[in-house]
């Protein structure tokens, strides 16, 4: 499963599903994560492409 998919299965989980209280702060702190892990990757891509692209200037 993709970082993506476990965004969108958590996100449809804390919509639709009934959680304790403890359950639904683990959820929540599991979405962070994987958003915060997308977010990096996607930084770390820009460089790449951007340190791609000036060494073909």
């Amino acid at each position: 499963m993709t970082t993506i998919d476990q965004i969108n299965e958590l996100r449809a989980e804390l919509m639709h599903c009934t959680f304790s209280k403890a359950e639904r702060q683990d959820a929540e702190a599991e979405l962070e994560k994987l958003e915060a892990q997308v977010a990096a990757e996607e930084l770390q891509l820009e460089q790449n492409m951007a340190a791609w692209n000036a060494d073909l200037e």
